[in-house]
C-alpha cells in the first residue's frame, strides 16, 4: 500500500514517518509534505491508498483534501489528526468519509490501531468489489497510469485494488502467429485484455511471475524490468523507455501545460493549437510525450475510436511523432465531425506531410498509409478536391524547394537533387528546365545577378 502524509508542520511529518513499522501494516511506500496546496496534485498523480493528514493547516484543509478525495473518485481513505480545540470539526471529517481520527499529540498504539482499522477496510473493499477482466478495457486503465492528465475514471478503481501485490512488466514479441498469441493469453489469465497484436507483433504487459517461462518458449521474447502499477512515475518512466528509448523524468512533463483543451465544436481551433504546439517542441521526446497526451485524450472523449488504431498509435507511429502527427490529426477531424471523414482534412494532412518529408519516398501506397486510404482512392479524391494530380502537386513542391535551395544555399545541384527526392540528377534537371525553363545552373546564376544589380 502506498500512504501520503500531510501536516504543515515538519516536526510532525518526520515524527509520523518513523512512528509505526510501516512495512509490518502493508505500507511499502511513503510520501510527506509540508505543503498542503500541493497535496492534491500529489494525490491525484500518485494513486495512494491511505492519507493521514491534519485538520487544520494554510490555504487546504484536511476538509478540502477529503472533498477533492471524493470528487476526483479516488480511493484513497483518510486519518485525520486534530487538536481538542477541532472535536466536532472532525466529527464532520468522518461523516464526509474519513475512516478514523486521532488526537494530538499522537500516541503510537492509537495509530497503530486506526492503520489496522483502515488496512481492513480497504481489504474489505478490495475482496467486495469484484473485476470483470473480461469486459476491461485493458488499454484505457493503462492509459489512465501513463498519461500525465488523463481524468481518474471510478471503474478502474477495482482494477488498482486488484493489482496492488502484482508485479508486471511490458512485453515485445515479433513475428508471431495465431498459436503463440493463444499461449500468451493462457499465461496471462484474467489480464489477457493487457496484450494486443498490432501487425506481426504481440505487444503489451504480462505478470512478472509469467515472464522466465514465456521467454523459455519464445528466445525472441523481449521484457522490460519489473513493476507495480501502484508505482505510477515508475511504470510511466519504463513506458517511454522501453517503447521508445526515451528517459522521461517530471520536469519533462511540464510541457503538457501547453496541451491545448479540446472542445466540442472547437476542432479547427484545436487543430490550429495543436500543430503550433507541436512545431515549437524541438525534442523528439517531448513530441512523444506531447502526443502520447493527446492520444490519450482523443481516446477518453471518442468511445467510438478504434483500439487497434491506438494500440498503432502508442506502439508503432509514436517512436517517428513527425509521422505520427497528420494521423492522428485526421482521427480529430473526424471526432469532431461525427466521426465522418473529412476530405479536405485529408488533403490538408497530405500536404503537411509532402512539406515536412519532401526528400522521402512519396508513393501513392506510402501516402495511403498516413491517411488509412487505399492509394487508389486517395488519388481520386485528391484530384476531386483540388483538381490536381498527387503527383504533380509533389512535383510541384519539389521543384519549389529545389529553387528556393538554389538560392538560399551554395550546395551543389547534386546534393540538392537529393534533398529534394530526386536519385537521379539528370532527370532532376530536366524536370527542373520544363518548370522554370531554364537549368539549375542557369536559374541559380540569373537569380544571383539580379540580386547584385
Amino acid at each position: 500500500m502506498r500512504l501520503l502524509i500531510v501536516d504543515d508542520g515538519h516536526y510532525i511529518v518526520e515524527y509520523l514517518k518513523h512512528l509505526l513499522d510501516w512495512k509490518s501494516l502493508g505500507v511499502e511506500y511513503i510520501t510527506t509534505t509540508t505543503n498542503s496546496i500541493n497535496a492534491k496534485q500529489i494525490l491525484n498523480n500518485n494513486d495512494f491508498d491511505i492519507l493521514i493528514t491534519d485538520i487544520r493547516m494554510p490555504e487546504v484543509s484536511g476538509i478540502d483534501l477529503l472533498q477533492h478525495i471524493e470528487e476526483q473518485g479516488l480511493k484513497t481513505k483518510v486519518i485525520i489528526l486534530s487538536g481538542y480545540s477541532q472535536f466536532e470539526y472532525a466529527q464532520q471529517a468522518v461523516r464526509l468519509g474519513a475512516v478514523d481520527y486521532l488526537l494530538k499529540p499522537v500516541d503510537k498504539d492509537d495509530m497503530e490501531k486506526a492503520m489496522k482499522k483502515v488496512t481492513l477496510f480497504i481489504h474489505t473493499k478490495k475482496k467486495s468489489t469484484p473485476v470483470a477482466w473480461d469486459k476491461l478495457d485493458g488499454l484505457g486503465f493503462l492509459m489512465t497510469v501513463i498519461s500525465e492528465h488523463c481524468p481518474p475514471r471510478d471503474e478502474y478503481n477495482p482494477v488498482h485494488s486488484a493489482l496492488v501485490d502484482e508485479s508486471f512488466c511490458f512485453f515485445q514479441l515479433p513475428e508471431t502467429e495465431e498459436r503463440d498469441e493463444m499461449i500468451f493469453l493462457d499465461y496471462s489469465l484474467e489480464y489477457k485484455r493487457f496484450i494486443w497484436r498490432t501487425g506481426s507483433k504481440l505487444i503489451g504487459l504480462i505478470p512478472a511471475s509469467g515472464a522466465d517461462n514465456l521467454s523459455s518458449i519464445f528466445p525472441t521474447l523481449i521484457v522490460s524490468e519489473n513493476f507495480e502499477f501502484s508505482q505510477r512515475n515508475v511504470v510511466r518512466h519504463l513506458f517511454y523507455q522501453f517503447f521508445y528509448k526515451e528517459k522521461v523524468c517530471p520536469s519533462d512533463l511540464e510541457i503538457m501545460r501547453t496541451l491545448p483543451s479540446i472542445e466540442p465544436g472547437e476542432c479547427d481551433l484545436a487543430r490550429k493549437q495543436i500543430q503550433k504546439n507541436f512545431s515549437q517542441l524541438t525534442s523528439r521526446k517531448h513530441k512523444i510525450i506531447y502526443l502520447l497526451e493527446l492520444t490519450s485524450a482523443l481516446y477518453t472523449m471518442d468511445t467510438k475510436l478504434q483500439q487497434a488504431d491506438v494500440v498503432d498509435w502508442l506502439f508503432n507511429q509514436l517512436s517517428e511523432p513527425g509521422s505520427a502527427l497528420p494521423i492522428i490529426m485526421i482521427s480529430l477531424s473526424q471526432l469532431f465531425n461525427g466521426n465522418k471523414s473529412s476530405n479536405q482534412m485529408i488533403v490538408q494532412t497530405i500536404h503537411d506531410y509532402i512539406a515536412c518529408h519532401i526528400s522521402d519516398d512519396l508513393s501513392l501506397e506510402e501516402l495511403g498509409k498516413i491517411v488509412h486510404l487505399h492509394p487508389v482512392y486517395l488519388s481520386k479524391l485528391y484530384k476531386q478536391e483540388t483538381g490536381q494530380n498527387l503527383s504533380s502537386h509533389i512535383a510541384m513542391k519539389r521543384l519549389q524547394k529545389a529553387a528556393q535551395l538554389l538560392i538560399d544555399s551554395n550546395l551543389h545541384v547534386v546534393d540538392i537533387s537529393q534533398l529534394v527526392g530526386y536519385k537521379k540528377t539528370q532527370y532532376f534537371i530536366k524536370l527542373f528546365k520544363d518548370q522554370y525553363g531554364t537549368t539549375p545552373y542557369q536559374y541559380r546564376r540569373i537569380k544571383c545577378e539580379a540580386v547584385k544589380n
